[in-house]
């Protein structure tokens, strides 16, 4: 607790006293997040009755978009910025981004005005993203036995108006030890779709996020597949964690990527699951395939998110980015080429992250990407990965599906030919309108893939 005042006090240097919410106002209509976000802390440090009151009616009412956002934003980091009823109304906004901000502050208001105006919101939402959002801080805020489904939310709705019971719909995340390892651990049970009865035993997708990030990089994304399975998300350990080395400077030690498989493994056993689906971003998708290759008796099938299949794969796809890259990427492939002889610390792991989550938007100005480097950002130090020799394990029976943004010059799509050589029962699946994270910008696109890949491989039943 020591440690956190002094970084409030130096947080709340950066927003002024005589910063005034028109200037704030003005400052959140920025084209890049950074300054935007600075805007939005600005904001929720607004004191006074009058300022209070001129900014709810400017969430409402201003001409910019951006703008209302930020208040929108704002209004999660200090509750008493906003209140349920304004926030309702900004669920009409006629911008989605506003709308979505608007959705995840209520959140914070965990009352039946809040409940209400997001039930009826979600029966009008058109905008996936939106959509997945109202139901992510509805499941918050009740316990109600629905997922995707508006009509389903309002027959709910309509049951428990009169005394809704303000609880999480889904149990917190649990920590426990496995082969000596800590993990931190979050199970949900699957929602079959409205008039779908569930399968006996839906299948368990274990997900892995990308390396250095928490669970909260996938918010609420992944939700769709909860129709089809159960989901355990899992906080990877960091390297210091596991390996007690730093994972800066030129002390970058090799992940233990096969202790951590052990671990998993062991937990795997601790639920009582006889086989997980593995779905991993990035570079943990190493680690599924470590898994997979280990124990394909109990990995039922691969869900890979640009992951390159091996080393020889990554160095080529890096390759790529320092030559056909934008200016982003270029910098990310020529650090990672180690030809920009910049040291890594952690100043230089914070700026990849900020890129990376980046260029997982469309638009570059999106607060999400401010929210998540602040709550889903989990510096770890770098740390390389020990190769999987495909010579010593020529073929894997293990269904696997390779999902790649094929906008971005890393994307793995191109060695399409190579995974289909190792991976007889794979799909290799480029999501074309997007350069990274393709189930945030392409999220139907996303789940229509997953689902006919764990339906042609048998992997999920449709009750």
């Amino acid at each position: 607790m020591r440690r956190l005042v002094p970084c409030l006090l130096l947080l709340a240097a950066k927003a002024p006293a005589e910063a005034t919410l028109d200037a704030l106002l003005a400052e959140a209509d920025a084209p890049g997040w950074e300054a935007r976000w600075e805007a939005v802390e600005g904001l929720c440090r607004l004191a006074g009755t009058e300022e209070v009151f001129r900014a709810r009616a400017a969430l409402l009412r201003d001409e910019r978009p951006r703008a209302r956002e930020a208040i929108a934003w704002a209004c999660l980091l200090e509750p008493d910025l906003g209140n349920a009823t304004v926030l309702g109304l900004a669920l009409r906004d006629g911008t989605p981004s506003v709308r979505r901000a608007a959705a995840r502050a209520l959140v914070r208001h965990p009352d039946r005005r809040a409940v209400g105006a997001l039930v009826e919101a979600l029966g009008k939402e058109k905008d996936r993203r939106t959509m997945l959002q109202i139901v992510e801080t509805l499941r918050a805020l009740t316990p109600a036995p629905c997922l995707l489904d508006a009509d389903a939310w309002s027959e709910w709705w309509k049951k428990n108006e009169g005394d809704p019971r303000f609880a999480p719909a889904d149990e917190e995340a649990k920590q426990g030890e496995y082969e000596g390892v800590k993990l931190e651990t979050r199970t949900v049970a699957a929602v079959p779709a409205k008039g779908k009865a569930s399968p006996p035993e839906p299948p368990h997708i274990l997900v892995l996020p990308a390396f250095g990030f928490t669970t909260a990089a996938f918010g609420p994304y992944l939700l769709p597949l909860r129709e089809r399975a159960a989901i355990t998300w899992v906080r990877l350990p960091g390297v210091q964690e596991l390996t007690g080395r730093s994972g800066y400077g030129d002390d970058l030690p090799e992940y233990p990527v096969d202790r951590l498989v052990r671990a998993l493994d062991a937990f795997r056993a601790s639920l009582g699951i006889e086989r997980f689906v593995v779905l991993a971003n990035g570079a943990s998708g190493w680690i599924a395939l470590r898994y997979a290759v280990l124990h394909p008796d109990r990995c039922s099938g691969l869900v890979l998110i640009d992951t390159a299949l091996d080393k020889r794969a990554y160095a080529e796809a890096l390759r790529r980015g320092a030559a056909a890259g934008d200016a982003d990427e270029r910098f990310v492939a020529r650090t990672l080429l180690r030809e920009t002889g910049a040291r890594f610390d952690e100043g230089l792991l914070a700026r990849l992250h900020a890129i990376g989550l980046a260029q997982g938007y469309l638009d570059p100005a999106d607060l999400e990407i401010a929210w998540l480097f602040h709550r889903a950002r989990d510096p770890q130090g770098f740390a390389t990965v020990p190769e999987i020799s495909w010579s010593r394990h020529r073929k894997l029976d293990v269904p696997a599906l390779f999902l790649s943004s094929a906008s971005s010059p890393f994307s793995g799509h191109v060695d399409a030919e190579r995974i289909q050589g190792i991976f007889p029962r794979s799909m290799v699946a480029p999501v074309r309108e997007t350069r990274a994270m393709p189930f945030v910008e392409e999220n139907a696109k996303f789940h229509e893939i997953v689902a006919a890949f764990l339906a042609r491989f048998g992997l999920a039943q449709d009750g």
